[in-house]
């Protein structure tokens, strides 16, 4: 669990570090404040000034890496000797694959993560809904909260989307479980729990991810209905609405922007193998 202090000087170095290369860096601040362990954050020190650090984010599978160093002490060696850290930590836990994220036009990254031998792997648009007016739902599509029940059906539904095993797919449900201001919900149609999605929270902020349709109820509007009646309830709570979506992913433009969400900012992500 991350303390005030640390938290504080994450922010701190996450707005030099931004003023400097006039970038949005990818922290997901809504994960951080709520950590559980803590050996999935890399901290380097000088003097009692915080100049770099990195942190682990476990997507089944594999995990994504955000970091940063101060900018008047880079090339120094200090991201590659958090990355070591972190790389350690990755293979403990049995996994082999890091996605090293780095904003768009982000160029001491990029030689950065050129020099380790990291690859690029996709981009992700980082989407907001914007104020207006929402469609009207076109299904009788239901929303509720996931109980216990529900344990292996979360499991199938995330096997299915995101390509996981078994075992990564039941290691997820159970992480996210533990999480504060974390909701997931499951998603109804004629009576049939045909799909689910998550939300987590931070102040005014609600951030969707996990967002999954059984295959066979695929291509019937059900995403969109289900998709329209969380924006409606987090619109009226006076929330705020982020979600992030591969940039190859064809929902941007069938799914998210026909409810009202827009692109903000683009983030890349480069593979690097433990």
């Amino acid at each position: 669990m991350l303390t005030p202090d640390q938290l504080r000087s994450i922010d701190r170095l996450k707005m030099l570090s931004e003023e400097a290369d006039q970038v949005e860096l990818k922290l997901d601040w809504y994960f951080l404040v709520d950590r559980k362990s803590d050996d999935e954050d890399f901290f380097y020190y000088e003097g009692g000034q915080l100049l770099g650090y990195a942190a682990l984010y476990y997507i089944g599978g594999a995990y994504e890496l955000s970091g940063m160093v101060h900018p008047e002490h880079r090339q120094k060696g200090i991201f590659t000797k958090l990355l070591n850290e972190a790389t350690e930590v990755v293979r403990k836990n049995g996994v082999d694959t890091i996605y090293i994220s780095a904003p768009e036009n982000a160029k001491d990254a990029e030689k950065t993560l050129d020099e380790i031998g990291a690859k690029y792997a996709y981009s992700e648009y980082e989407m907001r809904w914007k104020a207006t007016e929402l469609p009207k739902q076109q299904l009788n599509v239901q929303l509720r909260m996931a109980e216990r029940k529900d344990f292996d059906r979360i499991v199938e539904l995330d096997q299915q989307a995101f390509n996981l095993t078994r075992e990564e797919a039941e290691g997820m449900t159970r992480m996210y479980k533990e999480e504060l201001a974390h909701r997931l919900y499951m998603i109804e149609y004629e009576g049939e729990a045909v799909g689910k999605i998550r939300l987590k929270s931070e102040g005014l902020e609600s951030y969707i991810f996990g967002f999954a349709i059984d295959s066979k109820y695929q291509k019937m509007g059900i995403g969109k209905s289900a998709l329209i009646e969380v924006v409606r309830q987090e619109k009226e709570d006076g929330h705020s609405i982020f979600v992030e979506v591969n940039t190859k992913n064809v929902s941007i433009e069938n799914l998210y922007q026909p409810v009202g969400f827009e692109i903000y900012r683009t983030q890349h992500f480069y593979e690097y193998n433990v």
